[in-house]
């Protein structure tokens, strides 16, 4: 892929990983394909980057297992906020898949899973498709603030839906 240079305008992706050489690989994929990318190394780190109003990325990338804060745990907040980044698409990811993760993720209010390692292809264009048809309607969850509230800072279990 050749390198390019993002437009100043660019749509913005929030990449939620604990691990270093995952977060260079979509750092350079997604800066690649023209967007710029803020990164955190765990769902606690996501949700400080997110208090920050002024960063407002247009989609987030999560690693599922992690910790301090899992990603299941932090989409659940995500969704759970009381303003318009309730609705930022969300695509959930892990090496160690399976159907009741998928489920949990997915539950939990992402729009996509995907399996790691990704078909760097296929994401891309659930980027581009998630970001292009945005969440019109806000996810049907109690507003409550949880930006307000203290983090926990142990991690979540996956929860195995039945």
């Amino acid at each position: 892929m050749p390198a390019m240079v993002p437009p100043v305008n660019c749509f913005t992706i929030l990449v939620i990983d604990d691990l270093v050489p995952n977060r260079v690989l979509l750092r350079k994929v997604l800066e690649g394909a023209g967007y710029a990318v803020l990164e955190a190394s765990n769902g606690i780190e996501a949700l400080e980057l997110l208090r920050d109003r002024s960063l407002n990325p247009d989609l987030i990338v999560t690693d599922i297992e992690m910790p301090a804060m899992d990603g299941i745990a932090m989409i659940e907040r995500v969704r759970l906020l009381d303003h318009p980044m309730a609705r930022v698409p969300i695509i959930a990811a892990s090496g160690n898949a399976d159907e009741s993760m998928r489920r949990s993720a997915l539950g939990a209010g992402s729009d996509v899973f995907l399996t790691k390692p990704f078909d760097l292809g296929m994401l891309r264009r659930e980027i581009a498709r998630l970001i292009t048809s945005r969440r019109q309607v806000p996810p049907a969850r109690s507003q409550a603030n949880l930006l307000a509230r203290p983090l926990n800072r142990v991690a979540s279990p996956v929860k195995e839906v039945n």
